[in-house]
């Protein structure tokens, strides 16, 4: 990649970098592109942090599917459930990041930026439209009320395949058989899927098979290598186990490039079983790791070069290493637990993994001619509108523009929903929510200083890379 050069001219070095920028843009394929909300300066980067799942390491659908039947042999073995729920089974194609359960009524639905209700799922079907209106028609969700469940991790769309499965098989059911609330089916389904995580039995059989669950990414070594080649101090902060992050890191990394004998070489340090987002605000000390993988019990006053550490705090991290602000750019793909957290709590710098979203781009560029008929036709209805306002106010009313109007609603209509469905039949697209973000794609853009499908799209740019966000405009900023 071509470096920046640096005019002293300002309005050549701006020129300058507009030139480079294009330059980029023609080479980077527009599904492996890093896209930018706020300005983020590389060259300012001291340090670069990584979290393990679902960043560095990705998963393989093969893994969605392993935690469902897992789960649901866990709901009937330990919780009490008929052995008639192991008949259902994950679908890939259903569910997608970003969506809402309402407990009480066994309803998943997508919101848009402003927590308005959209679309919404029950068990097998759409809810029907007179039982949607009069739940959620101008009604907004709050994040404080226990009803409702974010889903926001790819660790979790099983479990709304699955919910929705449940919800309509128990709904079958006729009046007078034992069947559990919505709410608590949800709360077992979620308390089970945790049980699997926390006593070691899904990463067991991940460990078990690798290659099966895990899709190494040939470019991951190099973009790690370049990064310190040009002086960032790279970390991983994981929440998971020492023994699991030894496993999965040597199958990434291993003898993948030169000069990097095993996977640690690669990094200053290596913080596992981090508890985020609770790891911004506890006061846990960190803890030796030893090379046998066992967790020591003093706690740590110093890091070592390539070394591991259990648990840990913000605070000791910044007193230990002096990273601070602006200095760290992390890497994570949780929107809460990696990217909100560590934006409220330290002011570092963010960049969001969302693996999904390169099928999702390469979607957009298969259906460029359909969303650019969509926004012509969008820009005329707006055209439209004022020309009507403007003979409302002399007095008049055109027959022919208001027909003309109606009948592109209609067309808007009927071509948004086409689009729709080349995304998702169910939920549309990851990012929007109609002509609305939806609640995920406001949230990334909100605490997402950057964010890209996986961490080797970085190896497309300059390690001093500048990267400028689009100019913030109002509505009234848009036309002339």
């Amino acid at each position: 990649m071509p470096s920046e050069p640096a005019p002293a001219d300002p309005a050549a070095a701006a020129a300058a970098q507009a030139h480079i920028a294009a330059l980029v843009e023609q080479r980077v394929p527009y599904p492996r592109r890093v896209f930018c909300n706020r300005n983020l300066r590389l060259d300012r980067i001291r340090f670069i942090g990584f979290d393990m799942d679902y960043t560095l390491a990705r998963y393989t659908e093969q893994m969605e599917h392993l935690q469902s039947e897992l789960v649901l042999e866990r709901m009937v073995d330990h919780y009490g459930y008929d052995r008639s729920i192991l008949a259902a089974t994950y679908d890939p194609r259903f569910a997608i990041r970003g969506l809402t359960v309402d407990k009480l009524h066994g309803n998943v639905f997508k919101m848009n930026a402003h927590r308005f209700i959209g679309r919404v799922w029950h068990g097998a079907a759409p809810l029907d439209p007179e039982t949607r209106k009069s739940l959620y028609t101008n009604r907004k969700v709050s994040p404080r009320d226990d009803r409702y469940v974010m889903v926001d991790t790819l660790f979790s769309l099983p479990e709304i395949s699955l919910y929705c499965q449940l919800v309509a098989a128990f709904d079958a059911k006729p009046d007078g058989i034992s069947k559990p609330t919505y709410a608590r089916l949800w709360d077992d389904l979620r308390s089970a899927m945790d049980s699997l995580h926390r006593d070691g039995t899904l990463k067991a059989v991940i460990r078990a098979d690798l290659a099966r669950f895990i899709e190494p990414d040939p470019e991951l070594a190099e973009t790690l290598h370049r990064f310190r080649s040009a002086g960032k101090k790279l970390f991983i902060l994981t929440n998971s186990e020492p023994d699991y992050t030894e496993a999965v890191m040597s199958f990434l990394l291993d003898g993948r490039y030169p000069g990097y004998a095993r996977w640690r070489d690669y990094f200053e340090f290596v913080l596992t079983s981090g508890r985020k987002p609770t790891f911004f605000s506890t006061e846990d000390p960190f803890l030796d790791v030893s090379d046998e993988l066992v967790i020591g019990s003093d706690p740590s006053t110093v890091f070592r070069r390539g070394g591991l550490y259990a648990g840990g705090n913000l605070f000791d991290l910044t007193r230990l290493t002096g990273m601070i602000g602006d200095d760290v750019l992390y890497v994570g793909d949780h929107i809460y637990g990696d990217i909100l957290r560590s934006k409220m709590h330290t002011h570092w710098r963010t960049a969001m993994v969302v693996q999904e979203m390169e099928r999702e781009l390469t979607q957009v560029l298969e259906h460029r001619d359909a969303l650019d008929r969509l926004y012509g036709f969008e820009e005329r209805r707006f055209q439209l509108d004022l020309e009507l306002t403007a003979k409302a106010l002399d007095g008049e009313r055109d027959s022919a523009l208001r027909n003309e109007a109606r009948n592109l609603g209609r067309e808007i209509a009927r071509l948004s929903q086409e689009i729709s469905d080349a995304f998702n039949p169910t939920w549309g697209m990851l990012f929007r929510d109609r002509a609305e973000l939806s609640a995920f794609g406001a949230q990334s853009e909100d605490y997402a200083c950057v964010y890209t499908s996986r961490v080797s799209n970085f190896r497309l740019y300059s390690p001093q890379w500048y990267f400028r966000s689009p100019r913030d405009r109002m509505a009234h900023e848009l036309r002339v």
